[in-house]
């Protein structure tokens, strides 16, 4: 029996149909050349890649020589928020990745090969990849193939976390990416790069997200720029990082025949830019120096001090006989030169509604080998007057009692000095280092000649504060403003040429032996993850962000003195003839801030360890941990007990706290602001009180101190710090005990006491502590915490209860005691 053919005929003439629709104009899916008809009409940009633009759409052509190559892949946002350190350009959510287009079937995959394992075959087995897109072939012949760009609008960039976890947006109102609003936006073809903008639409469902900088906060249009980048050119040798030295470093764990036996397989070279000096055995000029260009968004009058600041680093290059190795250039006044074009490190000025940063430094390197490839730095416009509120709100007041205007021009340029100081410093490998203050005295920062020549401290890459001293005592220099000795140093381990030797193993003996000065306290390292105080991780309070001197306890105790008689002062200072009251309450709060966030990082000396990086039979080293002499943790319980737990210090007069209010000024429609349209929150978002709410404060510093020295981590060196020395140190035991008579001196000692506010709440809190310590301890907490918790409340409880019944104070402490012997009582039996 014949079938009837002609609905087959139909299926296949509607089959070929529906094909025809999905290939793009001007191309026949039979063609086995179909490049040239497909480029007909088409826009084209010809650079690393050919980029096509065609009815709206882009295209990446390759050459057929290009597949299964490797390139370098960098995603920046292209536009900011203009709040909240989402900012144009800022390579510091993604690291450049290792690309390649691999060809499966009728598509291009854009594929990250993995280059974290390394040194065999099998690696290549047994370690994944990441596919981060396939896009269709559309065309190929001529030794092209030519593919959709479409699976660059996926958010690849991961904005969905970097947007919801900055802004703290909840799951129902998180923002999330619309596809159907979004689009290609610029592209662009440069000789070692292409760019390819993706204009993203972020959109959320709440309608006041702060910062809500965008015109209607709900619909969010966020530029993504991916740049596709050949791989560095030139001849260069990895060199081996060290822990002793801090240089960043790219790990990677090796599985070559010689780590066979070692027992740590990770693999570390350093990051840092190839100089590749004419001449390594003498003298002689960068052949690959490294290039900035000062952005022309950069106003006039700060060019000069940022240009002067990342020349200084030319300094530590001369020394070690690479001349001219740094070099600022001016933006060209030409329409073709473009910060996007990857042959150019940039300097940028940044905007924002409320600056989140004072600069950043942008390091791209290569990840396989750590060579740098491209830097630059992004500039917070706020950094001048963040310098100049400093200057009037602090050093005028404090060295000369008066707040003057205008701020001397030096004050500023010497705050850029060490903003960029700090941030060329990244640049060229740096990583922080918060131990350099611990090698100066005290008298040699009031020194300007020491100061002038070494610095504040030991290197550019801490986080110093203000070098300033109370009236009368010398005065060094306020900033960091010249290289330290450590800077010089590390400079040397990363750059200096060992003679003969070619190869990185070849290297080793010589950088042993240049990394063995960790012991001196001009060359000590310690770097971020030695200043993870909020979880307990970091032990060593000599390691310590905006802390100077050797004698960091004595320092502070001068600080928090001279800040206690600067807040009080304000009264008389601010504010200025004819200015508003805000003036007093941005000074007086930050000026508080300052004051409590110094008196609370003492606490990082309770259960403290000092930690030793140095390697056996380095010159001097000390032993790797050695708990903190218990005179040491005494005397810095006593600066907390005194300036944070005590009122005394914070007590201030009805004077000044009556003028701590805020400028009352709502713009049009904010009365009525749910329903007038989508305001946007930082034109007008008042507190919700016009008083300073100045026990609030703090009692948000004395309650973060609470967390902190009630970690776990923190609470097991007290239990085993007497394990670890022969000398006498603090315990859990003496512990609790010091927490007992600070925070409840009221009723410990003679006497009958009335408590103060600042006192109630503080009592309450570390009863709250306890509470949770007995009844739901954190993972980690010692048994024995948790039983010497139990006995300080029933301690707490009985005290409170007989001193509530004698009689003989306030009807609102003796309510405050009644319910704090009752809360006490509350601790679950076990």
């Amino acid at each position: 029996m014949r079938a009837n053919l002609a609905p087959m005929r139909f299926f296949a003439s509607a089959l070929l149909l529906i094909v025809c629709l999905f290939v793009p104009a001007g191309v026949r899916a039979d063609d086995p050349d179909s490049y040239t008809p497909f480029t007909a009409g088409a826009t084209e940009q010809t650079g690393l890649f050919g980029i096509w633009q065609k009815h709206g759409h882009v295209y990446i052509d390759l050459r057929t020589d290009q597949l299964d190559k490797d390139f370098l892949e960098t995603i920046v946002p292209g536009n900011g928020l203009g709040a909240s350190f989402i900012v144009w350009g800022n390579t510091d959510h993604l690291p450049a990745m290792l690309v390649r287009f691999e060809r499966a079937d009728d598509k291009i995959a854009i594929v990250w090969p993995n280059t974290s394992f390394v040194g065999s075959r099998a690696v290549l087995t047994n370690f994944p990849q990441s596919v981060v897109g396939a896009g269709k072939i559309v065309a190929e012949g001529n030794g092209h193939i030519v593919f959709d760009a479409s699976p660059l609008y996926k958010d690849v960039l991961d904005l969905d976390h970097i947007i919801n976890t900055t802004l703290h947006t909840k799951q129902l109102t998180a923002y999330r990416l619309d596809p159907e609003r979004t689009y290609f936006g610029t592209v662009k073809a440069f000789p070692q790069n292409v760019v390819i903008h993706v204009k993203q639409l972020w959109a959320t469902r709440e309608p006041h997200v702060q910062p809500d900088t965008a015109p209607d906060a709900r619909s969010m249009q966020m530029d993504v720029a991916y740049n596709f980048a050949q791989l560095p050119a030139d001849s260069y040798t990895p060199r081996y990082a060290d822990d002793r030295v801090g240089i960043y470093d790219d790990i990677y764990m090796d599985f070559a025949p010689r780590a066979d036996l070692s027992i740590d397989r990770r693999l570390r070279y350093l990051i840092r830019w190839n100089f590749a000096p004419a001449d390594p055995g003498k003298p002689s000029p960068a052949t690959h120096p490294m290039v900035f260009y000062l952005s022309n968004t950069i106003p006039q009058r700060f060019r000069a001090p940022i240009r002067d600041a990342v020349l200084k680093w030319n300094g530590a290059f001369a020394r070690i006989g690479i001349l001219n190795a740094i070099q600022v250039k001016d933006q060209p006044n030409d329409p073709n030169w473009d910060a996007e074009d990857i042959r150019y490190s940039v300097l940028r000025w940044v905007t924002e509604e409320r600056s989140s940063f004072g600069a950043d430094s942008q390091t791209l390197y290569d990840p396989r080998t750590g060579e740098e490839f491209r830097t630059g730095i992004l500039i917070s416009a706020d950094e001048a007057a963040r310098a100049a509120a400093t200057w009037r709100n602090v050093v005028d007041p404090v060295r000369y009692g008066r707040t003057t205007d205008p701020v001397p021009e030096q004050f500023i340029d010497d705050a850029f000095l060490a903003t960029i100081l700090h941030e060329t410093g990244h640049n060229l490998g740096m990583q922080h280092n918060f131990i350099g203050h611990d090698a100066y005295t005290a008298k040699q920062l009031q020194d300007p000649n020491f100061t002038s020549k070494y610095g504040i401290a030991t290197t550019v890459m801490e986080y110093t504060p203000l070098n300033i001293w109370p009236r009368g005592t010398p005065q060094g220099s306020f900033h960091q403003t010249v290289l330290g000795p450590y800077d010089y140093y590390a400079m040397k381990y990363a750059y200096a040429a060992i003679p003969g030797a070619t190869t990185p193993d070849a290297e080793l003996p010589t950088l042993e032996r240049w990394a063995q000065a960790w012991s001196n306290p001009l060359y000590r390292y310690a770097s971020d993850e030695d200043v993870a105080w909020k979880d307990g991780h970091a032990a060593d309070p000599r390691v310590e962000t905006g802390e100077l001197t050797s004698d960091q306890l004595g320092w502070t105790d001068v600080q928090l003195r001279m800040n206690h008689a600067l807040l009080d002062r304000y009264a008389q200072l601010l504010p200025q003839p004819g200015h508003a009251y805000q003036d007093v309450s941005v000074a007086f709060g930050s000026s508080l801030m300052r004051y409590l966030t110094l008196a609370s990082k003492t606490a990082h000396f309770i259960g403290g360890q000092y930690i030793s990086r140095a390697h056996r039979g380095d010159p001097g080293a000390d032993p790797p941990v050695a708990p903190v002499p218990l005179a040491t943790q005494q005397r810095a319980f006593g600066i907390l007990s005194s300036y944070l737990f005590s009122d005394r210090y914070l007590q201030f007069s009805p004077s000044l706290l009556s003028k701590l209010g805020y400028s009352e000024w709502a713009g049009y429609g904010y009365v009525e602001w749910d329903t007038y349209g989508n305001l946007p929150l930082w034109a007008y978002n008042p507190p919700p009180e016009h008083s300073f709410p100045v026990d609030e404060r703090i009692g948000q510093i004395q309650s973060l101190t609470l967390d902190e020295l009630f970690q776990p981590l923190v609470l097991a060196r007290l239990e085993r710090n007497p394990l670890l020395t022969s000398r006498r140190t603090l315990g859990l035991d003496g512990f609790f005990d010091w927490m007992h008579r600070a925070i409840f001196t009221e009723i410990t000692s003679p006497g009958a006491h009335n408590i103060s506010l600042l006192r109630r709440n503080l009592q309450s809190m570390y009863v709250t502590k306890l509470l949770a310590v007995v009844n739901s301890p954190a993972a980690g907490t010692p048994s024995d915490a948790q039983a010497l918790a139990r006995l300080e409340l029933k301690r707490v409880q009985s005290a409170a209860e007989e001193r509530a019944h004698a009689g003989g104070i306030d009807e609102i402490t003796q309510a405050h005691l009644a319910l704090l012997a009752q809360r006490a009582a509350g601790a679950a039996p076990r």
